[in-house]
C-alpha cells in the first residue's frame, strides 16, 4: 500500500477579477462537458442493459443473434448481435474515462486558482466558531461527542486498512480540530458567552495564562541559563538552496539527522539549527535560517514546554521562549545585519519560532519570506511586509493547535494537504506519493508529507504558489557562501 497527497492553496492572491472570471469559466466548463460524458455513458450502459433483455428474452432477437434458424438458404447471415453489444459497452467506458478525466481536470483548476478558497476559509471560520460556542457551552457533552467520533473513526478506519490503527481516531475529527481547540482555548482564556466569538485567537490567550504557570517551573527543572556556540558538521546537511522544495529537503535532513532518524555523518546533536549566507551579485549578503521542530531533550531549547510560550499572546512572553532566544542569539553571533534580507523556515516548534522572530523582531532584522511546515502560526502578528508560506496537513493536529484557519491574504500563502491511498487506476490527475511511507496509516506531522503537499502544490501550476516560490528565491538569489551550524544548551 503507498500513500499520496493531494493538496489545495488558499491565499497569496496574485490574479485579478477578470483572471478569476476566466479560470472560473473553463472550470464550469469542463465540470459542463463531464456531466454530458457520464450521461452519455449512463445512455450506453442503458442500451447495453436493453440489448441484452432483448437477446435473452424475445425468440426473433435470439434468432438474429444466431440462437434459432430462420433461414436455410446457404446466403444466410447470422446477425453481429454480442459484437454489437461490446461496442455500446466499449462506448460506454470511453465516455465514463473521459468525465472522470474532465472531472479531474475541473478539480485541479480549482484548487490550483483557489476559486472557492474565500468561500471555504468563510465556511471554515463558521464551523470553527459554531464548535467553539458548543463547546463552551456543553463542556461535558463535548468531549462525549468526540470521544465517540473517534473511536468510531478507529473503528471504520482499521477495518478499512485491515489492521487496528490508532491513528485513524485522530483522523475522524481532523475537520474539528481547529474548532475543539478554539473551544478549550476559549474556556481557559474566560472567553465564555459570545464574546468568544469575536476573537481567534482564543488558544494564543489560553497559552499566555498557562505559561505564566508552566515557564517558571520548568525553569527550575530545567535551568534558564541558555548557551548558544557554534559546532562544526563533518558533512553538509544543509546545502544550497535554489528554492522551497530545496530548503524543505534541507530542513527535513537536519532534523532526521539530529534526531537520529538518518545517518549523514555530520556530528551533530539535538538543539541544532543551520545559517546559511548567501553572496548577491551586488556584493551583499542574505541569509536563510533553518529551524528544526521539538527533540524533546531534558537540556534543549526546543523541548515540549517552550511551545505554549511560542504560542502566547503576548510578545514578550513569546521571545523568553528558550527556543526563540536560541535562534535570536545564533542570528546575531552569525553577524546577521538588520538591513540584510532574511529568509526563514521551520517545521513544527521551528515554524513557530520563524512566525515569532518575524513577528517581534521585524525592527530588528529584514525578515522578508517565512515558510512554515506543521506549524500553529494563525495568530502570530507577522508583518504584511513578510511573506509566508504555510504548509499544513489535515489531520496532523498540530497545525490546528492554534484553532483558527491562516490568514487569506496577498502575503499569506497556505497549502493544504490531505492524504489518501494510492489508487489503483491509471488516472493522470493523483496525487504526490509520499516518500518513505510505510503500508500503515502514521501521524501526518512527518516533514515528508508537508513536502509531498508542496510538491503537489507545486505541480498544479497555481500562479499564487509561483509568486510566492518566486518571492522565496529572491530573498536568498546568489551563491552559497557558508554554512554555520548553532547549538543550544539549557543550565541551571
Amino acid at each position: 500500500m503507498s500513500w499520496q497527497v493531494t493538496s489545495t492553496i488558499s491565499g497569496g492572491h496574485r490574479y485579478s477579477t477578470a483572471d478569476y472570471n476566466q479560470y472560473l469559466g473553463v472550470a464550469t466548463a469542463l465540470s459542463d462537458a463531464s456531466r454530458t460524458y457520464a450521461s452519455l455513458s449512463d445512455i450506453w450502459n442503458a442500451t447495453v442493459l436493453q440489448l441484452q433483455a432483448q437477446r435473452y428474452g424475445t425468440p426473433l432477437v435470439n434468432a438474429l443473434g444466431g440462437g434459432a434458424i430462420l433461414c436455410s438458404g446457404s446466403d444466410h447471415i447470422s446477425f453481429p448481435y454480442d459484437r454489437l453489444m461490446q461496442r455500446c459497452s466499449d462506448h460506454a467506458g470511453a465516455c465514463h474515462i473521459m468525465a472522470k478525466r474532465l472531472a479531474q481536470l475541473a478539480d485541479l483548476v480549482i484548487r490550483a486558482h483557489s476559486l472557492y478558497s474565500q468561500a471555504d476559509d468563510r465556511n471554515r471560520r463558521i464551523l470553527n466558531e459554531l464548535l467553539q460556542a458548543t463547546v463552551t457551552a456543553f463542556p461535558k457533552e463535548s468531549l462525549a461527542m468526540a470521544g465517540i467520533l473517534s473511536f468510531g473513526g478507529f473503528i471504520l478506519g482499521s477495518a478499512k486498512e485491515g489492521r487496528t490503527n490508532g491513528i485513524h481516531a485522530l483522523d475522524s475529527l481532523d475537520w474539528a480540530q481547529e474548532g475543539l481547540m478554539s473551544g478549550a482555548g476559549s474556556a481557559i482564556a474566560g472567553l465564555g458567552g459570545l464574546r468568544g466569538l469575536f476573537h481567534t485567537d482564543e488558544v494564543n490567550i489560553a497559552a499566555k495564562r498557562i505559561a505564566k504557570i508552566t515557564a517558571p517551573g520548568y525553569d527550575l527543572v530545567q535551568g534558564n541559563e541558555l548557551s548558544v556556540t557554534q559546532v562544526h558538521a563533518n558533512t553538509a546537511v544543509v546545502r544550497e538552496s535554489h528554492g522551497v522544495a530545496d530548503s524543505m529537503e534541507d530542513l527535513r535532513r537536519l532534523a532526521e539527522e539530529r534526531l537520529g532518524k538518518i545517518d549523514l555523518g555530520s556530528g551533530l546533536d539535538y538543539g541544532t539549527i543551520a545559517i546559511s549566507r548567501y553572496r548577491r551579485e551586488d556584493g551583499a549578503n542574505a541569509w536563510l535560517v533553518t529551524i528544526p521542530g521539538t527533540d524533546g531533550e531534558p537540556d534543549s531549547p526546543f523541548g515540549w514546554p517552550q511551545n505554549v510560550e511560542l504560542m502566547s499572546s503576548d510578545s514578550k512572553q513569546r521571545m523568553q521562549a528558550d527556543s526563540a532566544r536560541m535562534v535570536a542569539e545564533a542570528m546575531r553571533q552569525a553577524g546577521i545585519g538588520s538591513d540584510e534580507p532574511v529568509a526563514m523556515i521551520g517545521h513544527s516548534q521551528g515554524g513557530i519560532v520563524a512566525a515569532t522572530l518575524a513577528s517581534d523582531l521585524k525592527d530588528e532584522y529584514d525578515i522578508e519570506h517565512v515558510v512554515t511546515a506543521g506549524s500553529p502560526v494563525a495568530n502570530h502578528p507577522i508583518p504584511e511586509s513578510t511573506w509566508v508560506t504555510s504548509v499544513e496537513m489535515d489531520d496532523e493536529l498540530v497545525a490546528a493547535l492554534d484553532g483558527a484557519a491562516n490568514p487569506n491574504t496577498e502575503n499569506w500563502l497556505t497549502v493544504r494537504g490531505t492524504v489518501g491511498q494510492t489508487p489503483d487506476d491509471d488516472s493522470i490527475f493523483t496525487g504526490t506519493e509520499v516518500q518513505d511511507a510505510p503500508d500503515a496509516k502514521e501521524i501526518t506531522h512527518w516533514l515528508k508529507y508537508h513536502q509531498a503537499a508542496y510538491r503537489n502544490a507545486t505541480d498544479m501550476g497555481s500562479a499564487a504558489l509561483e509568486a510566492h516560490e518566486r518571492h522565496f528565491q529572491n530573498v536568498i538569489d546568489g551563491d552559497l557562501e557558508e554554512v554555520t551550524y548553532w547549538q543550544g544548551r539549557m543550565s541551571k
